[in-house]
């Protein structure tokens, strides 16, 4: 307790200087539009590489095998393809949010259902966040379950205030490289005991554990689809490409983080592979908390210990500022007359508000959700940004001009009910595919009708 307890502290000491110069809501929301490639790969990590590469890669290691790298797979082929193709039309305008930008090109009823959708997926990752923190809070502090989510919640509103996301990226930086070196120790320790891969793989069936789709093709393979999109579609992810100094910093981040992030989820893999193999019966989501508390000096697993809720906090500090930025610029000023009169403390003060609303809502829904799989909520979360919102996004990037405004709010909506029709009835399917299908079947029955009356013209 001691040893994380000080580590903490001297991150949160770390973060207040990181935040000096944070005077406007500019430099809150995009850092001022001046951000390396560095930076803007620390802010997409930080907000990817958290208790879903962590905690719930190695819960559904322990549970499923192979099945837990989808997350940090999905992960990279996504910051990649965000990189290659989507950051030049994302930065032709000067905005801050992904409504806007499809506002812009569909309209203020479109900007304001993808500000919905977004904001509810992204909300549904900071729930998974908290399920990992408060398993690790558990594993080190006495303290319930509700005890725990508050201090997760406390620890996630301080480290947004203090700098929103120009501190977020340089934590963002340096919490990969302690997650790494602690994930790196961990697998040394595993190898160190002689549990190589070939002996861990001797020593389970190959059934469900070295199975890549052992939850079914259409579960697991619907979870790859879900990161890929939901990133794509991702507000925090978005915000991290507008902060960058020009496109070449922002294209350089996006492909470094698609490098850097696979190899923690096959750490993680291994390490859960391991526990299995080991005999060792715990709680799945306690995997890796037991892991550094039974294999590490007091003094040492404290500070592995802190790594880990670091990243936890990182990504829910980065998803909980992009919910917030939602519903300050997407939701709540477009609703207000006196938005263009509106100085720029208020619009600060806003946005923290909506920090604390998320988080305290986020805590609520976690600890409605008790002990589930961490990666189910993650996938969720992705799966409902992405049905919503892909679709349209493709257009405006590819086919700028040509879905008409109305059938792109529809798009958006079919993405939505698609994704609960399938959650009901569809069972063993990820209900992202019912959702995309139904979102681009309703955006190509708009393009044809749009060209079908620009052909009479």
């Amino acid at each position: 307790m001691l040893s994380a307890g000080a580590v903490l502290a001297l991150f949160i000491v770390f973060t207040v200087g990181a935040s000096r110069g944070v005077s406007s809501s500019s430099d809150y929301a995009v850092a001022g539009r001046r951000a390396t490639g560095r930076s803007v790969a620390g802010t997409i990590m930080g907000a990817l590489v958290g208790g879903g590469a962590t905690v719930g890669t190695v819960q559904m290691a322990y549970q499923w095998g192979v099945s837990g790298i989808w997350f940090t797979l999905g992960s990279s082929v996504a910051c990649l393809v965000l990189g290659l193709w989507f950051v030049g039309p994302l930065r032709s305008v000067e905005l801050v949010t992904l409504p806007q930008f499809l506002g812009k090109e569909f309209g203020r009823t479109t900007a304001f259902l993808v500000a919905l959708s977004t904001s509810l997926g992204s909300f549904l990752s900071v729930v998974a966040q908290f399920l990992s923190g408060v398993a690790l809070m558990r594993s080190v502090f006495p303290v319930s379950a509700n005890v725990g989510a508050l201090l997760v919640g406390v620890l996630i509103v301080t480290f947004v205030f203090l700098g929103g996301i120009k501190s977020f990226s340089r934590l963002g930086m340096w919490k990969i490289a302690f997650l790494y070196a602690v994930m790196i120790l961990c697998i040394v320790m595993v190898v160190a005991k002689g549990w190589t891969p070939w002996k861990i793989a001797s020593a389970l069936p190959a059934e469900p554990y070295f199975n890549p789709l052992a939850r079914g093709p259409a579960k697991d393979l619907g979870a790859l689809g879900s990161l890929v999109l939901g990133v794509l579609c991702g507000q925090i992810y978005i915000q991290a490409v507008y902060t960058a100094a020009n496109d070449r910093e922002a294209r350089k981040g996006c492909l470094w983080a698609s490098l850097l992030i696979p190899p923690m989820g096959f750490l993680g893999v291994w390490l859960g592979l391991f526990m299995r193999a080991s005999g060792v019966v715990v709680q799945a989501d306690q995997a890796l908390p037991h892991f550094i508390r039974s294999t590490f000096h007091p003094l040492v697993g404290g500070v592995l210990w802190s790594g880990i809720l670091i990243a936890v906090l990182g990504t829910a500090v980065g998803l909980s500022l992009g919910v917030a930025t939602n519903m300050t610029r997407d939701i709540v000023l477009p609703l207000r007359r006196d938005a263009a009169t509106m100085t720029d403390r208020k619009i600060l003060s806003i946005s923290r508000l909506a920090v604390v609303l998320v988080v305290l809502g986020a805590g609520l829904a976690a600890r409605a959700a008790g002990s589930s799989m961490i990666l189910q909520w993650a996938y969720l979360a992705m799966g409902i940004k992405a049905s919503g919102i892909f679709v349209i996004l493709l257009a405006a990037v590819t086919w700028p001009g040509r879905l008409p405004g109305l059938w792109s709010a529809l798009s958006v909506l079919g993405g939505l009910v698609g994704v609960l029709l399938g959650a009901l009835f569809l069972k063993g399917v990820d209900p992202l595919f019912p959702g995309v299908l139904l979102s681009a079947a309703v955006a190509a029955a708009g393009g044809a009708m749009g060209m079908r009356k620009n052909g009479l013209q």
